[in-house]
C-alpha cells in the first residue's frame, strides 16, 4: 500500500469521520428502535386513523406498519454497518500498511455507496410519482 503523506491524512481524516457518523448512526438507531417499541401502539392507532380504509383491518395495519418498520432498521442497519466496517479495515489497513484490509474496506464502502445509491433513486421515482398523482 503506497499512499503519500497528503493521501494519508485525508484517508485518515475520512476515516474518523466515517466511524463518527457511523457511531451517531448506531445510537439514532437504538433510539429509534426504543421510540417505536415504547410507543408502538400510539404509532399504530395513528396509522389506522390516517388510513381509514383500513380500520375492518386493524390488525393489517399493525402488520404493514411492522413490516415498513423491520425494513427500515434493516436497511438503515446494514448502511451503520458498511459504514463502521470501512471505518475499522481502513484504519487497520493504514496502521499495518495492510493492501487486504484496505481492499475489504474500500469493498465496504462500495457496498454503502451502491445501497445508499439505489436508494436515493428509488426517493426521487417516488417525489416523481408523487408529482405526477397530485397534476
Amino acid at each position: 500500500m503506497h499512499l503519500d503523506y497528503d493521501g494519508g491524512n485525508i484517508l485518515r481524516e475520512t476515516v474518523r469521520w466515517s466511524r463518527f457518523l457511523a457511531i451517531v448512526g448506531i445510537i439514532a438507531l437504538c433510539i429509534y428502535l426504543l421510540l417505536f417499541l415504547l410507543a408502538g401502539a400510539v404509532i399504530a392507532s395513528l396509522f389506522s386513523k390516517f388510513a381509514p380504509g383500513l380500520e375492518q383491518l386493524e390488525g393489517l395495519a399493525g402488520g404493514i406498519l411492522i413490516a415498513i418498520l423491520l425494513v427500515f432498521f434493516g436497511v438503515f442497519g446494514v448502511l451503520v454497518y458498511m459504514l463502521y466496517r470501512f471505518s475499522s479495515r481502513t484504519r487497520k489497513a493504514i496502521e499495518q500498511q495492510d493492501q487486504a484490509a484496505f481492499a475489504d474496506g474500500m469493498k465496504c464502502l462500495k457496498v454503502y455507496f451502491i445501497i445508499l445509491g439505489i436508494f436515493g433513486v428509488l426517493t426521487l421515482l417516488g417525489n416523481l410519482l408523487s408529482l405526477i398523482t397530485v397534476f
